[in-house]
């Protein structure tokens, strides 16, 4: 295996670029996966670039990766975005831009602009069996450190599409989708479980759903105690998700 000790080596200032910066991530088509076990489980099925492993780090032969290179755990801290990592980095290819045509239920965030909410949504949707994500622009980056860590290896196996509004109303309009807005003053979602194609759309932490009058949608609530304001978007957006995929129990 090749071994790189030196701090300024061009492939370690190349790792840190693609843990700053999202256009040099689009650019490279790479990106930055840290965590053993969600390396693991996700190169197992998904062929990374390069590894990056101490002498201490055991690399099931399971994973996969093109080049396994072993490095310093100053090398290893210096690429990390957390304060004590693993021994282990991940170079993988940026998993592909899907078009939601094919899927029957899907999930659309309005400008999320928390990376934990964005990646803990992309990790439940998959969960539950929704088949997509359409991200409506401006939107926080799938592929930063911090919503890679909360989806936990869920970025790799989901179909994400980006866009804009006028996108995802062409989406729906083709492919006859029931549009459900997450909102306060909406109805129980129990009204939409039979649905066989549906968007979930949920809001921007601060602002809500900002959807164009021209859009055709439908409000969707949880029942709460009066003394709750709302739930963090990810939290309500599991509830929502989990109710509306219960058709085949009820």
């Amino acid at each position: 295996m090749k071994e790189i000790f030196s701090l300024s080596h061009p492939v370690v200032q190349h790792l840190v670029k693609l843990k700053k910066s999202k256009e040099y991530r689009v650019q490279e088509k790479s990106l930055l996966l840290e965590g053993k076990n969600c390396i693991f489980d996700v190169t197992k099925k998904h062929k990374a670039k390069r590894i990056f492993i101490t002498k201490e780090m055991h690399l099931p032969t399971e994973c996969q990766a093109e080049e396994v290179i072993v490095v310093s755990k100053a090398i290893i801290e210096k690429i990390s975005a957390v304060k004590t990592p693993d021994d282990i980095v991940a170079e993988l290819f940026m998993p592909k831009e899907a078009t939601l045509s094919s899927q029957n239920n899907i999930v659309a965030l309005d400008g999320i602009q928390d990376p934990g909410n964005l990646g803990t949504i992309m990790r439940t949707a998959l969960a539950l069996g929704w088949e997509g994500i359409f991200l409506i622009e401006p939107c926080c980056d799938p592929f930063n450190d911090k919503a890679l860590r909360a989806a936990k290896g869920a970025t790799f196996d989901i179909a994400i599409q980006h866009g804009s509004w006028a996108d995802f109303g062409t989406l729906v309009a083709k492919n006859g989708y029931t549009v459900l807005v997450a909102d306060l003053q909406g109805s129980l979602p129990g009204a939409f479980i039979k649905e066989k194609k549906r968007a979930l759309i949920l809001g921007n932490e601060a602002h809500g759903v900002r959807a164009p009058n021209e859009l055709a949608y439908q409000k969707v609530t949880l029942a709460m105690n009066k003394e709750v304001e709302s739930l963090n978007v990810a939290i309500a957006g599991a509830i929502l998700m989990y109710t509306l995929t219960q058709r085949e129990s009820s």
